[in-house]
């Protein structure tokens, strides 16, 4: 059986005959996508810190590699400190946020050891800014206190202060609608194709000819009722 090849020809016809559609659908897909990504979803503020964990400043003792090197693995230490229901309960309690819950908050938050330094990036999501920041601001001072009973001699400094989101990090407007758009003209073309290859009749005496083989000897005209 002869295989059948598709020219390009065929192929803009095809698009250019169902072009309503594809437009249809991309637009609905990116309108769609803009309507829930500006007025159904809410925004998401992150604040965050960076605090540097090394020796008690007091300590008159040389610094070396080996400090260095116990204060890096320390990090992973603290950062599991800091997610930890107890601390957060305490960090939460002296704040106006009678609905937060140590669960839903430590699920928030984000605590990133910066491979080969000493220092820790804090971040926690709310889709109150003023939330994000005030619940960061507490857990950050909640855990300096506790790094210090767990390792008296050890220093948590903080070096980038919590500060209020300006913009959201979430949803991603722009990116949404790009999806949309995309996603949006691959599925109408796709469903051209798909129409195009459910369709077996034949629309001139050229493909006819193409798949039969065999000239066209005659053609009936089609005639207009009066």
């Amino acid at each position: 059986m002869e295989e059948q090849v598709i020219s390009l020809s065929e192929i803009f016809e095809a698009l250019k005959k169902r072009w309503i559609m594809i437009v249809a659908i991309t637009l609905t897909a990116t309108i769609i996508s803009g309507v829930i990504s500006f007025f159904v979803i809410d925004p998401v503020y992150e604040a965050s810190t960076k605090v540097f964990i090394g020796k008690e400043e007091s300590d008159d003792a040389a610094y070396n590699s080996s400090d260095i090197n116990m204060y890096q693995q320390l990090l992973q230490t603290y950062a599991q400190a800091i997610k930890t229901k107890d601390l957060v309960n305490r960090a939460i309690s002296g704040l106006s946020y009678d609905e937060l819950e140590a669960s839903s908050v430590v699920d928030a938050l984000t605590v990133n050891p910066i491979s080969s330094t000493q220092i820790l990036e804090i971040k926690y999501k709310s889709k109150d800014a003023e939330e994000a920041k005030d619940v960061l601001k507490g857990i950050t001072d909640e855990f300096i206190v506790t790094a210090k009973e767990l390792v008296p001699n050890g220093n948590v400094r903080v070096i980038e202060e919590v500060e209020l989101p300006e913009n959201p990090v979430s949803p991603n407007k722009k990116m949404n609608i790009a999806i949309a758009f995309l996603l949006g003209l691959m599925v109408s073309v796709g469903l051209v194709f798909l129409l195009e290859y459910l369709d077996n009749t034949y629309k001139n005496k050229d493909q006819l000819e193409k798949e039969l083989g065999i000239p066209v000897l005659g053609a009936i005209p089609d005639i207009e009722s009066i």
